[in-house]
């Protein structure tokens, strides 16, 4: 549905979630960290943070084109609906015609029976 973008989508979080592995030594306490230990703990949060933005960006990238696309769908399938309809009201209109031509027909061939009817008649 998507143009094979959802495996696109899963091949680049897995590529995010392997850049970004939480280490054991980040699970401690922030009182039991080092200096030098909080300084890359908060340059890995960052990085997740900067991620998860750029993901976010490229989702919302990629909903307004699907959100276009759809719209492009939409009016496409409007006008062959539309064109459906005008054919439909042309064949109508034709199949109308013709009744209207059968009626005129069968009344022609009534009156021409009554007037023969009436001539015999009166004869």
């Amino acid at each position: 549905m998507l143009g094979g973008n959802e495996l696109i989508f899963k091949k680049e979080k897995n590529k995010i979630d392997e850049e970004l592995v939480r280490e054991d030594w980040m699970n401690k306490p922030e009182t039991d960290l080092t200096d030098e230990e909080k300084q890359k703990l908060k340059d890995f949060e960052q990085r997740v943070k900067d991620s998860f933005e750029k993901q976010k960006k490229q989702w919302l990238v990629n909903l307004s084109r699907v959100r276009q696309e759809i719209v492009e769908i939409k009016s496409r399938f409007e006008e062959q609906l539309f064109g459906l309809y005008k054919r439909r009201i042309f064949y109508d209109a034709r199949i109308q015609e013709q009744e209207l031509q059968i009626i005129r027909l069968t009344i022609g061939l009534h009156d021409v029976k009554e007037t023969a009817h009436n001539v015999i008649k009166y004869d």
